[in-house]
């Protein structure tokens, strides 16, 4: 599990990074995230970027906890969830990847 929360990490801090070099460069418009482009104009990048890794902490502490309940059948779903953040953090990086370039 240990590995797996590293790349989940890794993965949404790619986003995050990807993330704020497409905003310097290309302004908040190019956010098409309805939520994330609110909170962008609202409070700042600065902001976002707190935000984000807030619920990146909040997202390890619920799979750290349904993976100690690996007995009770909860540990699937901690593979699960962990699988879903890693692919949203890679779509994610990817998305803001191909607007900067």
């Amino acid at each position: 599990m240990p590995l797996a929360l590293l790349t989940l990490t890794i993965a949404q801090l790619f986003d995050l990074g990807t993330f704020v070099r497409m905003v310097e460069w290309h302004g908040s418009a190019a956010e098409v995230n309805p939520l994330v482009h609110g909170l962008l104009v609202d409070f700042g990048l600065p902001f976002v970027a707190v935000v984000k890794v807030v619920a990146l902490s909040l997202v390890v502490a619920v799979i750290a906890v349904l993976a100690g309940r690996a007995p009770t059948g909860l540990g699937r779903l901690a593979g699960i969830v962990v699988a879903i953040a890693i692919v949203g953090g890679l779509v994610g990086g990817w998305s803001n990847a191909r607007v900067i370039l």
